[in-house]
This record gives C-alpha cells, sequence and structure tokens, in this order.
C-alpha cells in the first residue's frame, strides 16, 4: 500500500497473528533495569491484531505493519488510531499516531521511516489537522522521533500509573 526505500506499509490481515505476535515479544535477554515497552501476550496480540482490522473497516485508516520490504520480515507497525485513552478532551477524540519496531530492529531508523512515511498518507487524505501521540517520560528515542515528525508537549499525564508526555501536531488541511 505504501512504500518507502527499505519498507513496505499495509493492513493487517488475519493470517498475519503468527509474525504479528513477534512485533509484541521483548527480548529475554534485555539487562535488568532496561526500561522497554511491555510486551504483549498471545490474546493481547490476537486482539489487537483484531481491533486494527476492524479499524480499518469503520474509519477506512488504522495501523499498518512495517515489512522490510528485501526481507519480507515483519519488522513493525505504525500509523494513526483512535485509542479513547480518557486523558481528556484535549487528546481524547483526536487520531493518535504510533510506531514500534520490533526489539531485533532497533537502531536502524525504520521507526522514522516508516512513521513518517505513514503520516504522510494519513495527512493527503484530510482526515484530521490534529494528531496526538502518548509516550513515556522516560522513552527518549520515541519523545525524539516525534519532535522531528514535528509533534510538540502540550500536557503531561498518568496512563497506567506511567507518568507519559501528550504530544501533538497540527496540518493545515
Amino acid at each position: 500500500m505504501i512504500e518507502t526505500s527499505r519498507l513496505l506499509l499495509r493492513p493487517q490481515r488475519i493470517e498475519d497473528f503468527e509474525l504479528y505476535k513477534a512485533i509484541w515479544i521483548n527480548d529475554p535477554n534485555l539487562s535488568e533495569g532496561v526500561q522497554v515497552l511491555p510486551g504483549l501476550t498471545d490474546e493481547q496480540s490476537w486482539d489487537r491484531l483484531l481491533r486494527w482490522i476492524g479499524h480499518w473497516n469503520v474509519f477506512g485508516y488504522g495501523p499498518l505493519l512495517v515489512i522490510d520490504r528485501q526481507t519480507g520480515e515483519l519488522v513493525g507497525e505504525t500509523g494513526v488510531a483512535r485509542f479513547h485513552r480518557a486523558n481528556g478532551p484535549a487528546f481524547d477524540g483526536v487520531p493518535e499516531a504510533l510506531w514500534r519496531i520490533k526489539y531485533t530492529r532497533h537502531g536502524q531508523g525504520l521507526a522514522s521511516e516508516a512513521a513518517y512515511a505513514a503520516l504522510q498518507w494519513y495527512d493527503a487524505r484530510k482526515i484530521s489537522e490534529r494528531t496526538v501521540c502518548m509516550i513515556d517520560h522516560w522513552n527518549d528515542t520515541s519523545l525524539k522521533l516525534a519532535g522531528k515528525l514535528g509533534f510538540k508537549e502540550f500536557s503531561r499525564a498518568i496512563y497506567k500509573d506511567s507518568d507519559v508526555v501528550l504530544l501533538d501536531r497540527i496540518v493545515k488541511t
């Protein structure tokens, strides 16, 4: 659906489940004390996959799988979705950007390349002038990427017992 020099981005399909789980598993050999986003169980990965398939059917947009064009490996997901996280009116109901690259592919610029392409696609459809994102306060890598993508902090919040930064970007349609 969307191609970059290294990546293919496309909506999820039910047959992606076994590969999809791999982007939500954290490296069991991570050093103690290293902070990472939580992994998901098989059931949670299944629920998330079904959620995104349904999201595309309802809204006509949603998260996309990120596939390495050279190897065919599923390396992550990115895109825009509606979460309804109960972060207040300045956040909820506004399309929210997301990105995740599986741990074995960190540090290769894939999140940046994928998120930029997904946001360009989304913006071209003029779905909303404003997009938000929520990032754990300790996640400097994602906060830096959000800045490159045009997001600016507008608030802080607590989400599921974690301190998070709420950011937004405005694109005039």
